[in-house]
């Protein structure tokens, strides 16, 4: 069995290389991506598990990356993590499929649970 791969998505270095080690420390891959353009150029290969992105990024939202992804027939499960927490953003997150939505700062413990059930199932 291929160890898992979860990609995180946050234009937050800090924010990046915490939820990196979140995910080594579970025992996944974890590959950091600064924007949705660099992980649409580089994220894709080899597969991806999880992704755990911000929803207000510049250029593309994690929302707009979300919808592009599932446009293109792609079911990877989303974790969105934000600083701009509204209704209306969870609204569209679940809109296109995504797991959850998690307020800025969230405990990590509640993040690890999502990713076991994006991952594992538990």
């Amino acid at each position: 069995m291929r160890n898992k791969t979860v990609c995180i998505i946050d234009d937050e270095l800090a924010v990046r290389q915490s939820l990196g080690s979140l995910v080594r420390a579970m025992g996944a891959l974890a590959r950091e991506y600064e924007s949705a353009e660099a992980f649409l150029s580089h994220g894709r290969h080899p597969p991806v598990d999880c992704v755990v992105c911000d929803i207000q990024m510049d250029h593309m939202s994690g929302v707009e990356l979300i919808a592009r992804l599932r446009a293109e027939a792609c079911d990877v499960p989303f974790i969105f993590v934000t600083g701009h927490f509204t209704e209306r953003r969870r609204a569209e997150a679940e809109r296109y499929g995504a797991l959850c939505v998690l307020e800025k700062p969230f405990d990590p413990e509640q993040l690890v649970q999502w990713i076991g059930t994006a991952l594992w199932g538990c």
